[in-house]
């Protein structure tokens, strides 16, 4: 299938600015902003290791917006029926979900950068800080994207999404509480995310635990793409 850098520059335009207008999305990437800014001037005082919050606001925002996004802004476009409009614009659906993709990406990587920076953490960390994040949050936004193309329209992608953000943020945030938790939390990629990040804060980086946690994403990354295939070639982009 041919891909149109043209046209996907065109529709990452349009798409970018459709979901500054849904509301829904737009609290999705501020609810994160704003505990970033709370846990700041609540919790600076405790004595914990510093990339600890960093590591917890970024987990919330993994699960929310990598999913919600592509998955609510798929499922909007079947609902207003402009998703036929745009494949009757010689727009293919290939186009029109990397489109996605990327915007959804500019969206992680902007409320991640503003999270980073309202946690005042080591500048020197900020390069391999936004590698990390991006390639840990693609497959999730793919398996938002996946949500979305299994959607009938926003509020059934909704019913969908909510397991998913629980199923990789609870054992996430109780890893170190419960048993079974960390041995869910071990093999999910919001998980890896966090331990990577906190390997960067304490000097780790180069570690077993860092490998192990690649290993995972790589993984992750690989089911993914598999499942977006998949469905894809099923159902397309409009069902």
């Amino acid at each position: 299938m041919d891909v149109s850098m043209r046209k996907i520059g065109v529709l990452y335009k349009k798409d970018f600015m459709d979901i500054l207008k849904n509301v829904s999305i737009s609290i999705s990437c501020v609810i994160p902003v704003f505990f970033a800014v709370l846990y700041k001037y609540l919790f600076s005082e405790l004595p914990m290791p510093e990339g600890y919050l960093l590591s917890l606001i970024l987990a919330l925002n993994l699960t929310m917006g990598a999913v919600m996004i592509p998955a609510t802004s798929i499922a909007e476009e079947k609902e207003k029926h402009t998703l036929r409009t745009l494949m009757l614009s010689n727009v293919s659906g290939l186009e029109f979900c990397v489109s996605k993709l990327l915007v959804t990406s500019s969206f992680m990587l902007i409320t991640n950068l503003l999270i980073f920076f309202i946690m005042s953490v080591k500048i020197a960390w900020l390069p391999a800080f936004i590698v990390i994040t991006v390639v840990c949050a693609f497959p999730v936004i793919v398996l938002g994207a996946v949500v979305g193309l299994a959607a009938r329209d926003q509020m059934t992608a909704g019913v969908y999404e909510i397991p998913l953000m629980l199923v990789f943020l609870l054992p996430t945030i109780f890893a170190d509480l419960n048993k079974i938790a960390g041995i869910i939390a071990d093999f999910t990629p919001c998980h890896a995310m966090v331990q990577i990040v906190s390997n960067l804060t304490t000097g780790e980086l180069a570690s077993t635990d860092t490998l192990l946690a690649a290993v995972v994403v790589i993984a992750w990354i690989i089911v993914a793409v598999a499942a977006f295939v998949a469905l894809f070639r099923k159902k397309g982009v409009d069902n």
